[in-house]
Formats: structure tokens, sequence, C-alpha cells
């Protein structure tokens, strides 16, 4: 159940993280039929964080297509979103596999409504500790290309990425040795869904992902997706992900009433304990809160903790969230084991461990009764490997 959340979350709401430029600096610079930014020339997205924080809510029809393989997933939906929130109400058209009719959530409760069944299932969300928008995510693909001319051309080539430095600073930092070309390209504008709309294209090669690609179909007024398409391969299929909104409302006065769900008669109401998270300023606060050994990776060294988590309940876990403006490396560690299995194997701290490439990058291992994952976005394999190997099974 909380997979297919976070899934969707990744596909809805995310993906552009794990493609948004790492913070090596850009060593190619290609624009054609434009111009760059220039003394008295606005760029192009300069105040998209802006704009996009400044939509009070959305209406609007939206289209998921998923494509894995010889499997296709289809399902159509009416929305209301308040961008920048978790709150949401969607409500099922179409679908090609449905489990509920409703889903709304806002910020204390998420409720999932099967008609058919005439069941309710309530479950606390989990919410993020990524203050960071889309808005904010796009501004820095725009900053990136670093263009004035709407019709223009322009690709960012060539990014590397973060140096590894370890914990104990009397050792040399290292560089990853695989490094990998981030590519940024910015394609004028087009129409979708009636809307005039900004092209991005965002691709990987070497050891980020070989088959990722996506594009974002960006709102040219008020910077909201109005189309994004994904594509990757996990566990050797390939897999194109395809949102698109259409019918779309700006600022449509959407009140607090749409994110709550008053159950129908006669159904039934399951409510389900989910996991306590409790946030540390400090992973010195953390361990020294928790029963449980908390990691003390070499994490890069542009990267700072923004989150020291302990989880609770079900499962106990710790986890450490770095990140700077571009890219994020999470480690975290669980009491539950799983098998071994993703796109490769390789070998951490002696042990077998799993490397799944997607719309992140992770690899997983176990340690006696925890499971460990690695997980980034913005950052090579390699440079998740040394990650990995500083954690082991600390």
């Amino acid at each position: 159940m909380f997979e297919g959340r976070l899934w969707t979350r990744l596909l809805v709401g995310g993906l552009v993280a794990v493609a948004v430029l790492a913070g090596g600096a850009v060593i190619g610079m290609t624009v054609l039929g434009g111009t760059q930014s220039g003394a008295g020339s606005p760029r192009i997205g300069a105040n998209a964080s802006g704009a996009y924080a400044g939509i009070d809510g959305v209406n609007a029809t939206r289209e998921k297509v998923v494509h894995r393989g010889s499997e296709t997933y289809r399902s159509v939906a009416r929305v209301s979103l308040r961008p920048g929130t978790d709150q949401r109400r969607i409500t099922i058209r179409e679908t090609t596999s449905r489990r509920h009719e409703t889903i709304v959530e806002n910020d204390s409760v998420m409720t999932m409504y099967d008609r058919d069944t005439g069941v309710v299932r309530r479950f606390e969300p989990a919410g993020t500790t990524d203050p960071r928008t889309f808005g904010d995510r796009v501004e820095r693909l725009f900053e990136r290309v670093n263009v004035t001319d709407r019709t223009a051309s322009a690709t960012a080539d060539g990014v590397s990425p973060l140096p590894v430095v370890p914990v104990d600073t009397a050792r040399r930092a290292t560089g990853a040795s695989h490094t990998a070309t981030l590519r940024l390209t910015y394609d004028g504008t087009t129409t979708v869904s009636g809307r005039s709309v900004y092209v991005l294209r965002l691709s990987a090669t070497g050891d980020v992902g070989a088959a990722f690609e996506q594009t974002l179909w960006v709102d040219t007024e008020r910077f909201f997706p109005v189309q994004r398409q994904t594509s990757w391969v996990a566990n050797g299929e390939p897999v194109t992900a395809r949102t698109t909104y259409s019918d779309i409302t700006f600022d449509p006065g959407v009140t607090d009433d749409t994110f709550t769900f008053s159950a129908p008669p006669n159904t039934t109401v399951k409510t389900y304990d989910t996991p306590n998270r409790t946030v540390y300023p400090s992973a010195q606060r953390l361990a020294a809160a928790t029963e449980a050994s908390v990691p003390e990776p070499a994490t890069p060294g542009s990267l700072r903790l923004v989150a020291a988590t302990e989880t609770t309940g079900r499962i106990h876990g710790v986890g450490l969230r770095y990140a700077n403006d571009t890219a994020s490396v999470t480690v975290a560690k669980y009491d539950r084991t799983y098998p071994v299995t993703g796109d490769r194997e390789i070998r951490v701290a002696g042990r077998n461990a799993a490397v799944a490439v997607g719309p992140t990058t992770s690899i997983s291992w176990n340690c006696a009764t925890y499971r460990y994952t690695v997980r980034g976005s913005g950052v090579s394999l390699e440079t998740l490997r040394e990650v990995a190997a500083s954690t082991a099974c600390g």
C-alpha cells in the first residue's frame, strides 16, 4: 500500500530530482538559434519558484499512462491540488487496474475509498522532509540552460558527479572514478492541453542510468508541469511513464473542505496505524535518543545533513538525508531483511548488495537483522558505492 503511494509520488511529484544537475561545474554549453542571458535581458524561468508558489490551487483532468515491458497501465482522474503541499483530491474516472475510486489527502490524514466494497481506509500521511517544490527545482534547470529567447535551443552538457569527502578529515578526499554525463536541453515552446509550455529534456548516461530520459512540458506562466514523460529500465524491462493534465483551471477557489472526506452511509471505515517518525536536528541527537546504532557515512562534501530521523512502530529504523540545491543522498537502516535482488549485484562490506536504477539509484544490503539502503539523485553510482562502503554495517 505505502509502496504504491511512494511510487505514485515518484512518478507524479519527484522525478525531476533525479536528473537535476549535480553540483559539479558545467563543462559545455551550446545555444542554438537564441541568446544566453545578458545585461538587461530577463532570463527565462528566473521567477519559476515564485510563480509556482503563487498557485493557490488547481483543478484538472489527469491522465497517467505507464508502459512496462509488454504491459500498459492507464488511469484518468479528475484532480484538485494545492501545488507545493500534499493536499490533493483524486476521483478516478477510468483505469485498467482500480483499487479505489477516490483518494483524498490533507496535512493530517490520507483517505482511500473503494465504492464496490464499501470500505474507507484511512492512514496518517508520511509527509516530506524536503522543503523544495517543483518550482524550486525547475528554476534551477532554467538557471543551468540560461537563455532569454523563448525560441532558442540550449544544452548544458558534461556535469561531473560530486566528490566524496570521508568523515575522517585526515583522510584524503577522493573523486568518483566513474563519471556520468548529465545533459539538460531547452527545446523552445509548444502547446500541450491548450497551454503554452516550455520544453525541457533531461537525460543521463553512464552509471547514473544509461536508459534514463525525462521530458518536462512546463506552463510558461505558472511553471506547472502540464505534462511529463520519463523512461528508464527496471529489472531489465523498459519503463515509460507519462502524466498529462488537461482542462486545467488555476486558482479555482478550492477550499479546505475539498481535501476532507466524509464517509458515505453504510461504509466500513478502517484506520491503519502507521510508523511514527521523529526528526532530530543532528545525527548526534538521533544517536543519543535511539537504541539502534546510527551510521556514519562518508558523504559528498558539498552536501549537508538536512534530516536525521527515527522510525518506530511495526518497524524500527534510522535515516540520514544529505542534500544541496541539486542533489541528495539518503542512508537508512531498519530491522527488516529482504532478498538481495535488483538490476544488478555488487559487493558492499563483503556482502552481496542489490543495485536498483530508476527514478533514483539505490544500493541495498543486509547486515544481521538490519536492511541498509543508500539512495541518491544527481550523483553517480560510484559515489553511492563509496557512501555504501563507508556505511558498511554501522
